[in-house]
């Protein structure tokens, strides 16, 4: 059951109830835990997370861009996937102190890291790039999504995380004098901030296609953490809460296929990836080991009763942060 949307994630350093809330909770304040600790140990720096990736799914193109706030540092990345020319290109920055110690951002303020910035206007959110290529999306953003607040550990208070897709979405990536656009109903946000578990695992699987009837199909699952309160199937844009969800794999995360279903019997889905994100930080301040291929999904729904299949496209991840 999704609960009605709340004004604010605190109020009065009143704990926020975990559960699920329709649509983005549009001031996820955390200014009362993130002062708590010693000056230099406050939780805003050594515990609070907060992000935004978003990334667009198609056949012919995909493309992501993320800025992080890890509190000791903060990183950004950007990248895009041509499946007819096998071409791959990513770009990276980690910044020690990136954010200053006042940040505390809801989705649509102004983030900006560097060559790598997001800022929202009217429900318009932009997310630009210049580097070693070019990235420009457009989001017209909706109010069709799905808060979460989850608990987190006995130390840690909660983590609160809002995903939404499909998102209609403008992309254009210009490279090496060629340039590849799509559009449509092709996008996908999380907005993540709180205080995950210091040691923090997870399996995730988010993707946007059709049914073969031509229903629009978007699914965000999530496995091993936010005590998989963000399991969401969108069909048509009605949001049905999904089950616990089950993920299998082999050693080659990036060639393997992927087997995942759901506990309810709604979502029986393979994965088939085309090639990979990944990253290994292993500093003293944390730790963050991740693969997240990218590729095409097939599989069934359940809907009404009645089996549907479906293709679809989307990503994958593996994470192992300790942070």
């Amino acid at each position: 059951m999704l609960k009605e949307q709340i004004k604010q994630l605190l109020h009065n350093g009143q704990h926020p109830e975990f559960g699920r809330y329709k649509n983005l909770i549009s001031q996820p304040l955390t200014t009362f835990w993130d002062d708590e600790g010693l000056p230099l140990m406050k939780k805003r720096r050594t515990q609070r997370k907060t992000w935004i990736f978003y990334d667009t799914y198609t056949e012919d193109l995909f493309a992501g861009l993320a800025i992080v706030d890890a509190g000791i540092v903060a990183t950004a990345f950007a990248y895009f996937f041509i499946p007819s020319e096998n071409l791959f290109l990513e770009d990276k920055i980690t910044v020690p102190m990136g954010f200053k110690s006042g940040f505390d951002p809801s989705m649509t303020d102004q983030w900006k890291l560097k060559k790598f910035s997001i800022s929202t206007t009217n429900n318009i959110m932009s997310l630009n790039y210049s580097g070693k290529f070019k990235l420009e999306m457009t989001a017209h953003l909706q109010d069709n999504g799905v808060s979460t607040i989850a608990p987190s550990s006995h130390d840690r208070p909660f983590n609160f995380t809002y995903k939404d897709l499909p998102i209609t979405t403008e992309v254009k990536v210009e490279y090496n004098k060629k340039t590849y656009t799509a559009a449509g109903p092709i996008g996908a946000i999380d907005f993540t901030k709180g205080y995950p578990p210091k040691s923090t695992e997870w399996n995730w699987s988010s993707f946007i296609g059709k049914t073969e009837s031509g229903k629009e199909i978007a699914v965000n699952i999530v496995d091993k953490f936010n005590h998989n309160l963000e399991n969401i199937l969108w069909i048509d844009k009605k949001r049905i809460i999904l089950s616990d969800a089950n993920f299998e794999y082999g050693p080659d995360l990036s060639k393997d296929l992927w087997h995942i279903k759901t506990s309810d019997k709604i979502l029986d889905i393979e994965f088939e990836p085309y090639g990979s994100r990944a990253e290994n930080i292993n500093a003293v301040i944390m730790k963050s080991i991740f693969t997240q291929p990218f590729g095409k999904y097939t599989g069934t729904v359940l809907l009404d009763g009645v089996k549907e299949k479906f293709t679809a496209w989307g990503v994958a991840e593996e994470h192992l942060a300790v942070w």
